[in-house]
């Protein structure tokens, strides 16, 4: 009965800290999305940046402890080879890895954003692509690998915020592309000064 309750606690305890590890990932790709856009105005994108970096930063934490409590698992006995190493795990392999790439890609996202005088912007930016890749994964690993997943309610939450991340990205990607177009549209080239004109009569 002892080694049950033990069980029970470990299982709960990493299933509580992934799916807080989820929305707390989710918070804060849905804050740098409108940071980044037009959706929000600039008084608010200075509390919209901060949410990005604090929800980021407790997201990786929390996917940390969500990793660190699976070694104490007795029913499944990951070790930490198996939790570091993508695809490492014999159990459910492509999940359990695809996990462990979404942890590392919080890393460099935190680590990127601390680094970025010495990067550079453009280095930045790109890393930053990632971000998109990691919440899929996490919402994939969560939906397909959590068993709270059986629960209608979390069932539709993961489905809502997959909804919610991607309906921005396309709003983004396009709004970046009116902007481009509408400086396209905007920019007149500068009449050639008369006195080079005279040269050329």
């Amino acid at each position: 009965m002892h080694a049950l309750s033990d069980w029970l606690t470990v299982w709960a305890t990493t299933r509580a800290a992934g799916m807080t590890s989820y929305l707390l990932l989710f918070a804060s790709t849905v804050a740098g999305l409108l940071t980044s856009g037009r959706l929000a105005g600039k008084k608010r994108k200075a509390a919209l940046l901060a949410a990005h970096q604090w929800t980021g930063w407790f997201g990786f934490l929390f996917g940390a402890l969500h990793g660190m409590v699976l070694v104490f698992d007795r029913y499944v006995g990951y070790s930490p080879f198996e939790l570091l190493v993508p695809f490492a795990s014999d159990d459910h392999r492509l999940l359990t890895g695809l996990g462990t790439l979404t942890f590392y890609i919080s890393a460099l996202l935190i680590l990127s954003s601390d680094l970025i005088k010495q990067w550079g912007k453009r280095v930045w930016r790109a890393i930053h692509f990632l971000a998109f890749a990691g919440f899929g994964m996490a919402l994939l690993h969560g939906f397909a690998l959590g068993t709270d997943t059986r629960d209608g309610g979390v069932k539709t939450l993961y489905i809502v915020t997959g909804i919610v991340v991607a309906g921005l990205t396309v709003y983004r990607i396009y709004d970046s592309r009116r902007q481009r177009q509408a400086q396209t549209v905007a920019y007149i080239p500068p009449a050639p000064h008369p006195a080079r004109m005279e040269r050329f009569r």
